[in-house]
């Protein structure tokens, strides 16, 4: 049995968006961290002036925060 249109074009889509990424370069990389670790890079976002205290509790703000420090981690390691 087929999915409803609606989704069908939602999947479709989805995919669409996840094969540009692909094409320009991006990765997606899904990570567990314990709970040390992640209270951990908060506090360094927090003090290093990346995140304020209401900012640290958005996880998506946290994620970016993360994404830019991996960024930039990987980067000097690829020159």
């Amino acid at each position: 049995m087929l999915a409803p249109p609606a989704r069908r074009i939602a999947d479709r889509r989805r995919k669409a968006k996840e094969r540009a990424r692909r094409k320009n370069g991006l990765h997606r990389c899904t990570l567990w961290i314990t709970s040390a670790a992640y209270e951990g890079l908060l506090r360094q976002f927090e003090v290093t002036g990346q995140l304020s205290d209401k900012q640290a509790t958005d996880h998506r703000r946290f994620e970016a925060a993360l994404a830019a420090l991996i960024e930039r981690q990987g980067g000097e390691w690829a020159r």
